[in-house]
């Protein structure tokens, strides 16, 4: 028996009994240094190597920073301003839940938080205006999965960590891919709302209303601004401008919109802390498969295999999305990327493949899988909001699929959405 099929073969039953992904990857890796007759001993060691880096401060730092201005009432007044400008349109509402996602994820860097704090405001009203249930939980499901694309993204920063990228490029790389995505999303509810007559009942809002509600909510669109203005100018680092968030952050929720009490301020805390642990976890676990990958040579390995059936970046970028689209079904974002990416790198720089571009389609193909099932951890929390069966949000989710597949398309073979801005 090889090492790969110990290997994989573990991973694969772990999971299949139900054992975390996290724990399966440690164990999994375990059982091949016990059946090589390696030194086990060597886990420990390598679990703090891998979480002993500065840059993963980013991590706890950027999820504070965004569940202080969800206590801080900026979720509220996103959806306000937006409202305000396009609410009264056919498919209003459903605009209104891409951008402020948008915006929201911006300042969070989380998919599923970016869902949390908008979805429990704006589906039930969406519903109340007449909106179908089960499309608006997924709309608001796959809308919060523009929280993995657009930066502050912590998947990418997790990328970057892997790969060695530069993470402000990669940040930087993410924003027109993101507004791509959050468009086609837009595409289907117009396409949608027209075919079913959704429309708010509110009158359009004249030009002094949109200024009070830009105004309310001016702090709140200033943290992106302020934190990625600052990386991309020098001003200082990706681990520099997550401090600052979480400083600006507290600022605004305490003293400007004095919403962040101290009982809200220890929610924060306490819901940072547990997203940070079941991260850490993963990462250290991950950490121990990466390093068997490279140790045994079952990367090299496998890059050969893979390149003996393609040398065509453009057919091989195909298998790329196809792998990662069903990793995404079964894995959280950590884990697939800590698995599949030191056995895709070598594969893409063989063949040319930028790996800034790789990674954006990486983390896009990912943010689908949020929305995916059977794991799809946006869809859960949306139903749950929606008050909907995981079955009719998932047939509900379908035009928004093809959409989002649309947008995956062209952004894997089209370089320029994600490098225009750093090449």
């Amino acid at each position: 028996m090889s090492v790969t099929t110990v290997l994989f073969g573990s991973l694969a039953i772990f999971i299949l009994i139900n054992i975390p992904i996290s724990v399966a990857l440690g164990l999994s890796s375990a059982l091949v240094l016990l059946y090589t007759g390696d030194h086990v001993t060597a886990v420990p060691s390598i679990m703090q190597a891998t979480v002993q880096k500065f840059t993963l401060l980013t991590i706890p730092l950027f999820v504070l920073a965004g569940v202080i201005m969800d206590k801080g009432g900026i979720s509220r007044l996103l959806i306000n301003m937006a409202n305000t400008f396009v609410g009264p349109v056919h498919g209003g509402l459903g605009y209104v839940a891409v951008l402020t996602a948008m915006f929201f994820a911006a300042i969070s860097g989380s998919g599923t938080a970016t869902v949390a704090a908008i979805g429990s405001i704006l589906i039930p009203h969406m519903i109340k205006q007449g909106y179908d249930p089960g499309y608006t939980s997924a709309l608001s499901a796959i809308s919060g999965s523009l929280g993995t694309v657009i930066p502050p993204s912590i998947t990418l920063l997790i990328y970057g960590m892997i790969t060695g990228e530069s993470i402000s490029d990669l940040f930087l790389a993410g924003v027109i891919p993101g507004m791509v995505f959050g468009g086609c999303l837009c595409v289907s509810v117009f396409i949608q709302s027209h075919k079913y007559g959704w429309k708010s009942d509110q009158a359009r809002s004249n030009l002094w209303e949109k200024f009070l509600a830009f105004k309310n909510a001016f702090w709140g669109l200033m943290s992106p601004i302020i934190v990625l203005g600052g990386i991309y100018s020098g001003f200082f680092t990706p681990t520099e401008a997550a401090a600052v968030a979480v400083l600006y952050s507290f600022f605004v929720g305490a003293f400007v919109y004095r919403e962040l009490t101290f009982a809200k301020l220890v929610q924060a805390l306490f819901e940072t802390a547990k997203t940070t642990g079941i991260i850490l976890l993963i990462i250290m676990n991950a950490g121990i498969f990466a390093w068997i990958l490279t140790k045994y040579g079952i990367a090299s390995d496998l890059t050969e295999m893979a390149l003996d059936l393609t040398d065509n970046k453009y057919v091989m970028l195909l298998l790329i999305n196809v792998i990662f689209l069903l990793a995404g079904c079964v894995m959280d974002n950590t884990s697939a990327l800590y698995i599949l990416v030191p056995i895709i790198m070598p594969i893409a720089q063989a063949l040319g493949i930028d790996m800034v571009h790789l990674g954006v389609v990486l983390i896009l193909n990912l943010s689908i899988g949020q929305v995916t099932p059977p794991v799809g951890p946006n869809l859960y929390v949306a139903a749950d909001i929606g008050r909907v069966s995981f079955e009719e949000i998932c047939r509900k989710m379908v035009p928004l699929m093809v959409m989002a597949i649309v947008a995956l398309l062209m952004i894997t073979y089209v370089p320029w959405f994600s490098l225009a801005l750093i090449r």
